[in-house]
């Protein structure tokens, strides 16, 4: 269940493995993450039309991090949650 949590959004399952600052950091991260993609994205029909973000080390920064921060809030659920017996 930590797992499935972890993977819906970053945090969640260290909430529900009671580790509540961890949870805390990973929900942070991923909510900053997630907002600096928003905001350095164009418009959709600037996309359509096939304009690039004019900040493009930023998106990728942007989506590297939230990449490493559901892995790592994923993994690391799960080996908890295996090591309290909820797993």
């Amino acid at each position: 269940m930590a797992l499935v949590l972890s993977a819906i959004f970053p945090g969640l399952g260290q909430f529900y493995n009671r580790q509540f600052e961890k949870g805390v950091v990973f929900f942070a991260v991923g909510v900053a993450s997630s907002w600096m993609i928003s905001a350095v994205l164009p418009s959709t029909d600037a996309l359509l039309r096939g304009e690039l973000p004019k900040q493009i080390g930023l998106l990728t920064a942007a989506l590297f991090l939230l990449l490493i921060c559901y892995v790592w809030s994923m993994a690391d659920a799960y080996r908890v949650a295996k090591r309290m017996g909820k797993a």
